[in-house]
């Protein structure tokens, strides 16, 4: 058929462009070939066949194609600017950086070339660089989203995370639909644990891009920070789904299975026995082939939730440490990384890794007392700092050891760094808490390791010959509970000092806390209290007619909702109104905190997971603490601490009795006067008690104190 008179056809390199606009690439390569056919030297062509190339990633070819063309026309700064590329895609850093800079020198506005060069810096960690290339990319073109983008991911990189934010909020205000800015901005959120606004970003990013296998795996992991525990299921399913060999999403499919907050008392024992159908399937899934990268998921998500229910998980945890440990020996035999036996020495070398060397509950109560007090004649510390987090005490930690590490970022680096100078003992004071920890503790790092009560439950990793515990805390059988050897350090186990809180008086009208009524402090996180003691706290304000529950709100706004709602629905169950007895304040400074403490009447403690740090905070405030004594150590920190204060009647043994103890208590001023004034003229005796930390000592100086280990990994 003739051409319609008056209308030109395409020409066939406009055609090809036509085809690559469109995202065909197939049809645009064939095209640009065809065209080289008839024309072998069309530089166009050549150009674009290369930028195609990119596309797809084949390098090697585009540096040829594009190559070719530069040789006819060497100024031609869109090519230079896309060789560039195609050296960063084969990691030839020195050839790209010049192809690049030869771009800006023919171009000085060329803003794509600075952003690219930002991204070559950013990949060798230049990262000063990277962002001066990015903000002159954005001085030319403010409406660069990209750049906006990559300058957020660096300054993310940097911990400047206001300016990483701004950057992702400018992009998206841009491009609302820029996925790549959606899913960066929702991982920022998570790290800085503003987990209820990172889920709608991810929820977008999934929506744009329905087959984003990584963006279901995101959005599965922030689903179960929040509590949604059949929505992040469904995600970790879509995720396996889209990636069947990913290791990570069915990792974090089996721990999804352990809710953060159980609406019914039965949810305890459904979600357990998920949990352990999916280890064991997972135990399976993990063949030789896949075991030899499964250690890439180790330590991701961890079963952190399940001692918030008061059962005995030594088995399960066991389950858990087994697998783990087995796909950890894989990668640390690959990787070659050996304990070396040291040279002799007069001093024991005592390695302490915890993500928590700053300002933190792990450091007040377990890490700051052995820095102060182990002996530096007898113990050689090594501290390795796992956290980003720099203070005044990470300072003190550094200031007292022999060897301070921090800024490691991946395991392979922090594996090295701690077989370094090898070690006689490596302990891990808060096993289950960070993925870092997690991680590191599955390896054979030392002869000897270690784990304290910063996460108060057995680690149930092979890996872990010891556990550190303290007389107070544990019941008389307590060695079935952990798969490791218990060791009982005397009193509290731990050296604490009081925290001191600078005054700041805080007026309790301004909090919504009715002055009038027995004010009883319940600062608990959501998943401590279960929902089969409820009732207590229903019993309590059907004893007192009138009181007032001071709960504090969760950063993660959707957990702390969902709880308060169920406690409503159990005072509504009972004919009672939840508002009148109770009030969610924001979390408060300490010394506001301390405020509120000395200002209130009773510290109610949590049921089966007792706290330790915030009951040791009432004490100093010489607020009388009341608790039921729970089955196992971690129910057990409240009544260990008023045994040793020797107020055992603040101690229950059942809800009923717990219950009726704090309605007794709250009616009786003069009772809660003696309360008071036996906790101002006992409590000295819980802080700076140095008796843990020689027996400690001992423990690691003395070797015959220490029992041969189990076979270990």
């Amino acid at each position: 058929m003739a051409a319609v008179q008056g209308t030109e056809l395409p020409k066939p390199i406009d055609v090809a462009i036509a085809h690559h606009h469109a995202g065909r690439l197939a049809d645009a390569a064939a095209a640009y070939r065809q065209l080289l056919e008839s024309e072998p030297g069309n530089l166009d062509a050549l150009h674009l066949l290369g930028v195609v190339a990119i596309q797809r990633g084949e390098h090697h070819e585009a540096i040829d194609l594009i190559s070719q063309s530069l040789a006819g026309n060497p100024e031609n700064f869109n090519a230079l600017n896309h060789l560039g590329e195609a050296y960063r895609g084969i990691n030839a850093f020195e050839e790209a950086t010049t192809c690049f800079e030869r771009a800006l020198e023919l171009k000085g506005d060329f803003f794509q070339a600075y952003n690219n060069l930002g991204t070559l810096y950013q990949a060798q960690g230049r990262l000063d660089q990277s962002i001066a290339c990015y903000q002159k990319a954005l001085a030319i073109n403010p409406g660069y989203a990209e750049a906006l983008v990559n300058l957020g991911n660096v300054f993310q990189a940097v911990t400047n995370w206001n300016g990483a934010i701004e950057c992702y909020e400018r992009a998206l205000a841009l491009r609302p639909d820029f996925a790549e800015a959606l899913f960066n901005h929702a991982n920022l959120l998570k790290l800085v644990r503003r987990f209820d606004e990172s889920i709608p970003f991810y929820e977008r990013t999934v929506t744009l891009r329905p087959d984003f296998a990584l963006g279901h795996l995101a959005l599965g992991r922030a689903y179960q920070e929040i509590g949604e525990r059949e929505k992040a299921i469904e995600s970790f399913q879509r995720a396996c789904t889209l990636d069947p060999e990913d290791a990570n999403s069915r990792w974090g499919l089996v721990i999804s299975e352990l809710a953060l907050v159980h609406d019914r008392p039965g949810d305890a024992v459904e979600y357990r026995a998920a949990f352990a159908r999916g280890l064991s399937e997972l135990d399976v899934w993990f063949n030789a082939d896949r075991a030899r990268n499964g250690f890439s998921a180790v330590g991701t998500m961890q079963p952190f939730y399940l001692p918030y229910s008061e059962e005995n998980n030594r088995d399960l945890l066991g389950q858990f440490g087994q697998l783990s440990c087995r796909l950890a020996k894989h990668w640390q035999d690959d990787q070659r990384l050996v304990v070396r036996k040291r040279s002799s020495g007069n001093r024991i070398r005592l390695g302490i890794a915890s993500a928590h060397v700053c300002d933190h509950s792990v450091w007040n109560s377990i890490v700051k007392g052995w820095c102060q007090h182990l002996d530096p004649q007898r113990i050689e510390l090594h501290i390795f700092s796992l956290g980003q987090t720099r203070d005044q005490h990470t300072d003190y930690a550094k200031s007292r050891a022999a060897r301070f590490v921090q800024g490691a970022n991946d395991v392979r680096r922090w594996a090295a760094e701690i077989l370094a100078e090898p070690l006689d003992v490596l302990v891990y004071p808060e096993v289950g808490m960070d993925p870092m920890v997690g991680k590191l503790a599955t390896l054979r790092l030392a002869p000897v390791q270690v784990a304290a009560w910063g996460h108060p439950e057995t680690t149930g990793l092979p890996t872990i010959d010891y556990y550190l515990s303290a007389a107070q805390f544990e019941p008389g059988n307590a060695e079935d509970n952990y798969t490791e050897r218990l060791i009982r350090l005397p009193n509290l186990g731990c050296c604490y000092s009081a925290l001191d809180a600078p005054a700041g008086e805080v007026a309790l009208e301004t909090l919504g806390i009715d002055r009038d009524s027995p004010i009883l402090i319940c600062p608990g996180t959501p998943f401590k209290y279960a929902s089969e003691h409820d009732s207590v706290l229903v019993e309590i304000a059907r004893g007192l007619g009138r009181c007032q529950f001071v709960f504090f709100k969760y950063p993660r706004g959707r957990l702390s909702h969902r709880f308060m709602s169920r406690l409503g629905a159990a005072f509504a169950a009972a004919g009672l109104d939840f508002a009148k007895f109770a009030v969610e304040i924001s979390w408060l400074s300490r010394e506001h905190f301390y405020s509120l403490m000395r200002q209130a009447d009773l510290y109610v403690d949590t049921i089966g997971f007792s706290g330790f740090n915030t009951a040791m905070q009432a004490i100093e405030c010489g607020l009388p603490v009341v608790t039921r004594e729970g089955r196992f150590m971690r129910g057990r920190f409240a009544s260990g601490i008023l045994r040793e204060l020797g107020m055992p009647d603040l101690i229950a043994g059942t809800d009923r009795d717990y219950a009726a103890l704090i309605v007794a208590l709250a009616r009786d001023p003069v009772r809660l006067r003696d309360a008071r004034e036996r906790i101002r003229q006992a409590r000295n005796r819980l802080f700076d008690d140095v008796a843990s930390v020689r027996a400690l000592e001992e423990f690691i100086v003395m070797p015959k104190s220490r029992d041969v280990p189990r076979q270990r990994l």
